[in-house]
């Protein structure tokens, strides 16, 4: 399912040589490809950080990636309810329960589908500051999480799919008198998973 190794077509742009953040739409190759870890963390980095989160917010979106942006790093910004943090190199150290929710992506908009994802998480990460984070996330916050992390390892919503669910255009809640889809819960536990 995932495409490993990084792109000859990959921007890998120094942080302090790029323009303005333009959102990059699937199909960019950007998004298909685990990107490279953040090694510096210095003021450039977290002026980067700060650009993410306006267009994140301006874009009306609760996460964004660096390859949404078409930057070959693996660094995050969250934005949900009243809080906002950075993840950098994250890797999943444990993983519970199981939940089916619609989802939706930035780079393909207008599209969402039924994704099956870990109820709980625990993800260590470093801050836009380079400090080392271990952090247990649950709910949508621990939804959000996963999904920006598919991203820096070049997975898309649409590859996470729930047995027999499609991804497609989306419909407004309560159209053709259906409600928007609810959250669904497996009975079984998801055994822990640590990326490589």
């Amino acid at each position: 399912m995932a495409r490993r190794g990084g792109p000859p077509n990959c921007e890998d742009v120094p942080v302090s040589s790029r323009s303005a953040l333009q959102l990059v739409l699937e199909p960019a190759s950007v998004l298909h490809h685990r990107s490279q870890p953040v090694r510096t963390f210095d003021p450039a980095l977290r002026q980067l950080v700060e650009e993410l989160y306006q267009r994140c917010e301006e874009w009306s979106g609760v996460g964004l990636a660096a390859p949404q942006v078409g930057l070959n790093l693996q660094l995050a910004v969250i934005v949900y309810e009243g809080r906002r943090f950075t993840i950098c190199n994250p890797v999943l150290v444990s993983t519970e329960g199981e939940v089916d929710a619609s989802e939706g992506c930035l780079s393909m908009p207008g599209l969402r589908g039924t994704v099956r994802r870990h109820e709980r998480v625990t993800l260590h990460y470093r801050n836009a500051q380079g400090k080392g984070v271990k952090r247990d996330f649950d709910g949508w916050l621990a939804r959000i999480v996963q999904h920006e992390t598919d991203h820096l390892q070049g997975l898309l919503c649409s590859e996470r799919l729930a047995p027999g669910a499609s991804f497609g255009p989306e419909t407004p809640e309560g159209e053709e008198g259906k409600p928007a889809p609810r959250p669904r819960r497996s009975r079984r536990a998801a055994p822990a998973e640590t990326p490589s």
